[in-house]
C-alpha cells in the first residue's frame, strides 16, 4: 500500500482522473448533521489558517479511457468526497450568480478542476457515484433534469441546498474557501497483494455506521474487477436491495442473512446482529472451491424466499432473533468448532 499525506483539493483536482464508487457500495447517506460539522470545521480552520485532517481516503487505481486517463476506485471515503463535491458545487454556483467572488479562482476553474475530469466541453464528471445517486449528481452538476421523485437522491439535493443557503455572504465564502484549501488526508493506494476489505474494516470507525449487509456486500464484491462487480451486482444483489428497499434500519435484511447462516452454517456462533458479518467472513474464509458467485446466488435465492414469505416459521424466528428474542436458532458453539 502506498500512503502519503496530501492536500484534499490536490487529490480531488488531479487532472484526467475520475473517482468511481464501486457498484456494491452503499448509497450516499450523509445528513445535514454531518454537513453542519464539516461547515463548522472549515470555518474554524479557515479563520485560524490551520490545517485540518479529514481521515484516510482508500482507493485502487486502474487505467481509464480516452476521455479519462485513470480511474480511482474509492473503497473508503465516498461520503467525505461526495460531500466536499457538493460543497464545491455550491461554491461554484455562488460564484456564477455573481453575488460573491474569490481571488485566485473562478467558477469555471472550480467546475473544470473539481467537478469534471478536465476542461474539455463534454468532460465526464469528476465523481461517478453508484446506483441511484449517479443521475442526481450529474443533473445537479450539469444542470440537467433531475430524476423522478421515486429515483432522486434527496441526501444529495438537501445537502447541496444546505451549503448554498450558507454561502450568502462574502465572509462565509472567504472562510470556507480558505478552509477547503487546508483540508488534508492520508491518500492510501492499494496495490496487488493488499487486502482491501481488511484495510477498509480498520479504517471504517467514523461517519455513518455500516450495517451488517453493507459489510457483507463489500466482502463479497471486493474480490472482483469492476465489470464483474457490475454484472454480479445487477444479477444477484440489486434484486435483494429492491426487495428490502423499505427496510431503513436493515433489520429484515439482517434477519434474512441470519436465516441463511442458520441453514448453511449451523455450527456458527452468532450472539446478535453485530456478529453476522464476522460469521459470514468466517464462512467465506473456510469455503471450499471459493465459488463466490455461487454464494451470491444462494444468498439471493434465500433472501427472495424470505421476502416472499415473511410469516413463515423460519422468517419469524430470524426476526425474533434480530429483535433480541433468541431461541438458540444458531448453535452456541465456536466458529466452525464442535
Amino acid at each position: 500500500m502506498l500512503a502519503n499525506e496530501q492536500n484534499l483539493l490536490g487529490l480531488l483536482g488531479r487532472q484526467n482522473a475520475q473517482f468511481v464508487i464501486p457498484v456494491y457500495q452503499r448509497v450516499y447517506s450523509w445528513t445535514e448533521r454531518q454537513c453542519e460539522e464539516l461547515w463548522a470545521d472549515l470555518q474554524r480552520c479557515g479563520a485560524a489558517k490551520k490545517a485540518h485532517f479529514v481521515g484516510t481516503i482508500l482507493y485502487t487505481e486502474e487505467l481509464g479511457s480516452e476521455r479519462c486517463e485513470c480511474l480511482l476506485d474509492l473503497i473508503d471515503g465516498q461520503q467525505r468526497i461526495a460531500t466536499i463535491t457538493l460543497l464545491l458545487l455550491a461554491l461554484r454556483n455562488a460564484l456564477r450568480d455573481g453575488k460573491v467572488k474569490l481571488g485566485g479562482i473562478t467558477a469555471e476553474e472550480i467546475d473544470q478542476r473539481y467537478l469534471h475530469v478536465n476542461d474539455a466541453k463534454d468532460a465526464p464528471l469528476k465523481l461517478l457515484l453508484s446506483r441511484g445517486d449517479r443521475d442526481t449528481l450529474a443533473a445537479l452538476v450539469d444542470g440537467g433534469k433531475l430524476p423522478s421523485q421515486d429515483d432522486i437522491s434527496t441526501y444529495l439535493t438537501d445537502n447541496l441546498a444546505f451549503f448554498e443557503s450558507h454561502m450568502t455572504t462574502q465572509r462565509a465564502v472567504d472562510e470556507i474557501w480558505a478552509g477547503l484549501q487546508r483540508l488534508y488526508t492520508i491518500a492510501a493506494q492499494l496495490e496487488g497483494d493488499d487486502q482491501p476489505q481488511l484495510v477498509f474494516e480498520s479504517l471504517n470507525s467514523k461517519g455513518m455506521p455500516l450495517r451488517p449487509s453493507d459489510l457483507i456486500r463489500n466482502l463479497l464484491f471486493v474480490h472482483f474487477g469492476y465489470d464483474e462487480q457490475v454484472r454480479l451486482y445487477k444479477q444477484y444483489w440489486d434484486p435483494i436491495d429492491t426487495l428490502f428497499a423499505d427496510d431503513a434500519e436493515g433489520l429484515r435484511l439482517s434477519a434474512a442473512l441470519h436465516g441463511w447462516l442458520a441453514k448453511h452454517a449451523p455450527k456458527l456462533l452468532v450472539r446478535d446482529k453485530s456478529e453476522i458479518y464476522d460469521a459470514f467472513k468466517a464462512y467465506v474464509r473456510n469455503m471450499h472451491g471459493n465459488d463466490l458467485e455461487g454464494l451470491l446466488k444462494s444468498i439471493n435465492r434465500y433472501c427472495t424466499d424470505f421476502a416472499a414469505n415473511p410469516t413463515s416459521t423460519g422468517a419469524k424466528k430470524s426476526m425474533d432473533w434480530v429483535m433480541g428474542k433468541r431461541e438458540g436458532l444458531i448453535s452456541e458453539r465456536k466458529l466452525f468448532g464442535d
